[in-house]
């Protein structure tokens, strides 16, 4: 399924600001639901035919952020982002944002409204990216 992350709007057939049934029926694979945390009001869907977790926010119960795991394809302007070191992951975000926030184990981009993470990347920055999520304005903060 053609995944195009589209920055603070959506990714593939996922907008923000969907209903779970609306998202639910826009990816048409079969889902679990769970609660991440005890603090959860809205449980998150994990569709794992296609590895991505779509996460609703508290207020609304609308979704504000998707996140994938390989094998999924997510791509930014053409490029797959899964698979691809975490060094050059962020070297490409950074020339579009330079105030990326870079932890020892992953980035933020508030700009673009996406993330990856990758466990080993302190020790091991060109190992690749394991996750990348994508979510609406104020997803953080």
């Amino acid at each position: 399924m053609n995944m195009d992350i589209r920055c603070h709007e959506g990714v593939g057939p996922i907008r923000f600001g969907m209903s779970p049934d609306e998202a639910r029926t826009a990816l048409g694979v079969d889902f679990s639901s769970f609660k991440r945390s005890s603090k959860s009001i809205h449980p998150c869907d994990h569709f794992s035919e296609l590895e991505c977790f779509v996460y609703y926010d508290n207020a609304d119960g609308v979704v504000d952020a998707v996140e994938f795991a390989a094998p999924a394809e997510p791509t930014l302007d053409g490029a797959m982002l899964l698979g691809m070191s975490f060094t050059d992951l962020v070297e490409k975000i950074k020339q579009a944002d330079p105030e990326v926030a870079i932890e020892s184990d992953g980035f933020t981009s508030l700009r673009f409204g996406i993330g990856g993470w990758a466990p080993s990347a302190y020790d091991h920055p060109d190992d690749p990216v394991e996750s990348v999520i994508v979510f609406a304005r104020g997803y953080y903060g």
